[in-house]
């Protein structure tokens, strides 16, 4: 073994993540190593999105050459160029993709397969490399399935597709995803004869019903076959037997070579157990920051589970590079996920579909807008009048919650409703931008118009609506602030602090036999006074001393903890499903473990009504919640109640605070027990990323 090398950061393949990770590291300083095994590019570069896109722009150029002048000889050997075309695009990209190019960026290349060793150790070959943090970015690769008699000469996936020569004569496609739909319509347009079998119904499928029809036309007209509900048994001499779900009888097709694009298996680095990272069948198990179970470790792309798209793991591997860059200070923020299929024309969406709209706000509090391209004059002039968005958007605000397109440069139209999403833009907002004119981008501004003609038609009706669903929310809210306003009011009049409202409060409760149960009632209700609940319980201390002041405290705190809880699910809104930063994660890791979540931040003392009226307004369930409360406010009570305890109230109205009113037994104990709670929280905290 040679002598181990160490680096700040060790970035485990080429692809798009790896690439994108170690190279913004490098920039901000970091000594980087990146090994791949196979070729830098990855997937993307050398069997994915560029020799893809590569073909079917090919195919498209050749089937609009031959639609104009025909076929004939120069036509047909455009044609037979097809995968050399491909092949040359991606040896261009490659040029921008060697070791000696990164390497003038600072970072270290070696070619070879990585192994992990232990939990901060890597070999390849025969060298040792220590890191202090790795990036897993292996990627993924094609999913198999076996097929009696069917030859590995005749089996095709992206990994060898674009070797051919040419075009086969009869393609047979297994699976109706966007790759089987890409490569299915290229084929075709170069003169294959296509059939695409999947087990699901229609093609596009996942899509909005008017996008999806516009490309089943769209593939009907170009010759190629659809089975659905279907599955290949066997083959014998080219010929495939096909069972459907509709029909007792097989269907044959007769095919050359056959795709298989049914999915992906993540690629899983060698000794992965070794470095103490937990894996599943869908890759590798990151929490939301894309930390595995090793904090030292990150993994992105299509080795974890998330998401597989290139623009997703670009973008999360600049987001680790800042999080890594500060030293865990940022967190990984949730975004709107935009989805290309480069078919003709192409199929593009992002945000929530048309059924999940309506099953996450309701059937009646949503707008489905939907613009044929043929109202866009610039698709008009182009002869692309075959296209339709379908834009969903809340009533009256016109918050765009999700956008589908079918047609011409839709990926790029696109983008513009990504941002919208993200940044919480309208169709209002969209509707007044000025787009050049005749541009594709009018197709929004039109958007914008029909939202706002169909907004008008049903504003009555939104506006009533709207007030019966918060007429009692918004009754309870006035009365709330006229009760603070009142409360307020008093205590100017009788020149009073907070404090000293509840110093009184407290003197006529000192003087009852029912003191008690009044204080347990004060603190109950306390979430709509807005009482500091701190005051109470060190006065409770004061009055009622250590255990009096624990027992009936805990009860109070937690009635309160309860009535604020429902306050906050009643003017709670829906769930929040597209909820980012923060409050995604405390979303996240709430429904994945409430119980030890809310306990954590009831030992780590953060603002208790804010735990409260969260807990409510996210519809953390309430067992959990609750028991999560009793049990974690059992320190910050004892601490606060000690503090009271510590104090003797006639010394303190005689002479203020000072040595002689505090006992330091009781302050002490306080003190023990914060410090206390902060370490359980901590080791809590430090259990709970590792479950995680």
């Amino acid at each position: 073994m040679e002598r181990m090398q160490t680096f700040d950061a060790i970035v485990i393949g080429a692809g798009s993540g790896g690439l994108t990770t170690a190279v913004g590291l490098a920039k901000i300083g970091r000594s980087v190593l990146l090994i791949e095994r196979e070729h830098i590019g990855g997937e993307c570069t050398n069997s994915g999105c560029i020799p893809s896109k590569a073909l079917g722009h090919y195919a498209k150029t050749y089937a609009a050459a031959i639609l104009v002048s025909g076929t004939n000889a120069n036509s047909e050997l455009y044609r037979r160029e097809a995968f050399a075309y491909v092949r040359g695009k991606v040896a261009e990209t490659r040029t921008r993709e060697t070791p000696a190019h990164f390497a003038k960026l600072g970072i270290t290349v070696v070619m070879g397969e990585a192994v992990f060793a232990n939990p901060q150790h890597i070999t390849v070959g025969t060298t040792d490399y220590r890191f202090s943090n790795a990036i897993i970015a292996t990627g993924s690769s094609p999913r198999l399935i076996d097929i009696p008699g069917l030859s590995a000469v005749d089996t095709l996936t992206n990994q060898n597709i674009f070797n051919l020569d040419d075009v086969p004569k009869r393609t047979l496609i297994i699976g109706g995803g966007p790759i089987g739909m890409e490569m299915g319509q290229s084929f075709a347009l170069l003169g294959s004869h296509v059939t695409i079998i999947d087990t699901g119904s229609t093609l596009a499928k996942l899509e909005d019903p008017a996008i999806a029809a516009t490309i089943q036309t769209t593939f009907a007209k170009s010759n190629i076959t659809f089975i659905g509900n279907a599955r290949v048994t066997r083959v014998e001499y080219k010929v495939a037997t096909i069972e459907t779900e509709h029909s007792n009888e097989p269907v044959f097709v007769a095919f050359d070579k056959v795709l298989i694009v049914i999915g992906r298996v993540p690629n899983i680095p060698t000794g992965i157990g070794a470095a103490n990272v937990s894996i599943t069948e869908s890759g590798i198990t990151v929490d939301q920051n894309y930390q595995t179970t090793n904090r030292r470790i990150y993994a992105l792309g299509d080795v974890t589970a998330s998401l597989k798209f290139t623009h997703v793991a670009d973008d999360i591997a600049r987001q680790v590079v800042t999080r890594i860059a500060t030293y865990g200070l940022t967190t990984i923020k949730i975004k709107a996920i935009p989805k290309v299929i480069f078919t003709e024309p192409e199929l593009a969406q992002v945000g929530l579909s048309h059924r999940d709209a309506e099953k996450k706000y309701g059937k009646n509090n949503i707008h489905r807008i939907e613009v044929p391209y043929s109202e866009n004059d610039r698709a008009r002039t182009d002869s692309n009048e075959s296209g339709v968005l379908v834009v969903l958007a809340r009533r009256l605000s016109g918050k765009i919650i999700g956008a589908h397109i079918a047609g011409a440069h839709a990926g790029e139209l696109l983008t513009v409703f990504t941002i919208a999403i993200d940044n919480n833009l309208s169709l209002w907002k969209l509707r007044q931008t000025i787009y050049t004119y005749p541009t594709y981008g009018l197709i929004i501004k039109k958007a914008g118009d029909y939202f706002f003609a169909t907004q008008i038609g049903t504003l009555r009706t939104d506006l009533i609506e709207l007030v019966r669903r918060h007429f009692l929310k918004a009754l309870l809210g006035i009365l709330w602030i006229l009760g603070l306003t009142l409360l307020y009011r008093y205590q100017m009049a009788q020149d009073h602090s907070v404090t000293d409202t509840a110093l009184t409060l407290f003197d006529f409760i000192s003087l009852t036999t029912f003191g008690p149960l009044i204080y347990i009632l004060a603190y109950t209700i306390r979430p709509i006074t807005f009482i500091p609940g701190t005051i109470l319980t060190i006065l409770s201390g004061v009055f009622f001393g250590l255990w009096g002041g624990i027992v009936y405290t805990i009860i109070g705190a937690n009635l309160s903890a309860t009535l604020a809880y429902c306050i906050g699910r009643y003017f709670g809104g829906s769930t929040t499903e597209n909820s980012v930063g923060l409050l995604s994660r405390f979303v996240a890791s709430c429904r994945s473990n409430p119980f030890m979540t809310v306990l954590t931040m009831r030992l780590i003392f953060l603002p208790y009504d804010g735990v409260n009226y969260g807990a409510g307004f996210l519809k953390i369930p309430y067992l959990p919640y609750i028991g999560a409360s009793i049990v974690g406010t059992l320190l910050g009570i004892v601490t606060f109640v000690s503090i009271g305890a510590s104090i003797s109230i006639d010394e303190f109205r005689t002479n203020g605070i000072g040595t002689a009113a505090i006992d330091s037994t009781f302050l002490l104990l306080s003190v023990i027990v914060f410090v206390t709670s902060l370490g359980i929280a901590k080791m809590l905290t430090k259990k709970k990323g590792v479950s995680n």
